[in-house]
């Protein structure tokens, strides 16, 4: 009878300890689409870029770009704390953020210009704002947009915001205004 009680236990542990991995693995799984997209390999080609200016009254004139491996190159042009070229680098992480972002809106199937002459404005404002030219390539497919800051809509809302996040992620504000690097 004990030899049977023991026989029993040794079954009931082997299924509990069965459940508890399938559990796991089973969560693991789940996690897994998170965790691929986390680190999703960027591809060697990359570069990413923002030039802003031409405009009238007096805006920071800059270029710059990002590449896969994290450098950034600054090219202040006018109106700038840092003319010149500075260089300075970037994690991978926040290219992984930055590779979302475009693809978010879908960058490579948008209009090719977002201004006076291009069809994705439904109305122009701020006369005298900024241009910004963004441009993308990667995977050997490559894309360059341009965009007139006070053209209304929302593309060239979500477009806005993708050119502050390149200025965000590369901290051109330290070049432009002077500010001190901000560690990311």
């Amino acid at each position: 009878m004990r030899v049977m009680y023991a026989t029993y236990q040794g079954r009931r542990v082997a299924q509990m300890l069965s459940a508890v991995l399938r559990f796991i693995s089973i969560i693991g799984l789940s996690c897994l689409p998170a965790i691929a997209t986390a680190q999703q390999p960027i591809p060697d080609d990359l570069v990413i870029s923002l030039q802003r200016g031409n405009c009238e009254g007096g805006c920071p004139v800059y270029r710059v770009l990002i590449f896969a491996n994290g450098d950034v190159i600054w090219q202040g042009r006018g109106r700038v704390a840092r003319p010149g070229v500075a260089l300075s680098a970037v994690e991978r992480d926040q290219i992984r953020a930055l590779i979302q972002d475009f693809e978010a809106i879908d960058y490579f199937h948008l209009e090719n210009i977002y201004g006076f002459h291009g069809a994705g404005c439904r109305s122009t404002t701020t006369p005298g704002a900024s241009m910004a030219i963004t441009s993308l390539s990667m995977g050997g497919v490559s894309r360059i947009l341009s965009h007139y800051a006070g053209c209304a809509g929302e593309i060239p809302d979500r477009l806005t915001a993708l050119e502050n996040d390149i200025d965000k992620v590369a901290n051109t504000a330290r070049w432009i205004v002077g500010e001190p690097p901000t560690g990311k």
